[in-house]
């Protein structure tokens, strides 16, 4: 009876021992296949590393450079300063037979500016040659003013027959700003006010990191025609 008890009970405790042992074996096996799976899903896969090598290749945009352009408007990219001394004469003639002249001799400081309508450029590419082609106005004398405060006269000849009037005093100035025009003209204002324009432009399409690589070139024209 003793003996059957004995037997009996070792039969249990083998029955349990073989149970834990399937037990451990089907949970192991689980947590390998778990860890597997998240091994997996950390990895980056091959298409996301393929992607991350591939290269973007940037174009540059010639319609954001010229909208920069156009919102500079018309700018005076040159000054010529100056003091000038003129002579207005006035002449008449009393009764058609006696000369009558009477004269100014006067001084104004002024300026001169010359610029560009940045509106007026246009800009086009060449992928192939990597060229920006900037076609560009000159410029043009802007304006011409005239600082009334610095009038001075030198020398008044006003004939009683001739007198000057407010009128010839326009009449003067008018010759004033177009001799100072000149003046300007002669001093290369508009040489330097092109290469300023130049120095701008290209100084502003420098800012954008997708013109790196273009040859930037200027194709001036004699007119704001587009």
């Amino acid at each position: 009876m003793k003996n059957q008890l004995s037997q009996t009970r070792n039969k249990i405790y083998l029955g349990i021992i073989v149970v834990s042992a399937i037990a451990i074996i089907i949970l192991g096996a689980g947590y390998i296949g778990d860890r597997k799976r998240a091994d997996q899903a950390a990895a980056p896969s091959s298409v996301a590393m393929k992607g991350s090598s591939d290269k973007v290749l940037v174009s540059v945009s010639t319609e954001v450079i010229e909208d920069g352009l156009e919102n500079m408007g018309v700018l005076i990219t040159q000054e010529y300063y100056f003091t000038q001394v003129e002579t207005y004469t006035k002449e008449k003639k009393i009764l058609n037979l006696v000369p009558s002249t009477s004269e100014l001799v006067y001084s104004y400081d002024g300026a001169v500016m010359a610029g560009i309508d940045f509106e007026q450029i246009k800009i086009t590419k060449d992928e192939e040659s990597k060229t920006l082609s900037v076609d560009i106005p000159h410029s043009i004398i802007q304006a011409v003013t005239i600082d009334k405060d610095s009038f001075k006269v030198f020398s008044e000849k006003d004939s009683l027959w001739n007198p000057m009037k407010l009128e010839d005093y326009n009449d003067s100035l008018s010759e004033f700003e177009e001799a100072a025009k000149e003046k300007a003209l002669e001093n290369g204002i508009i040489e330097r006010s092109d290469e300023q324009a130049r120095a701008l432009v290209e100084n502003f399409i420098g800012n954008f990191p997708s013109a790196n690589g273009y040859e930037i070139r200027f194709v001036w024209r004699n007119n704001y025609e587009p």
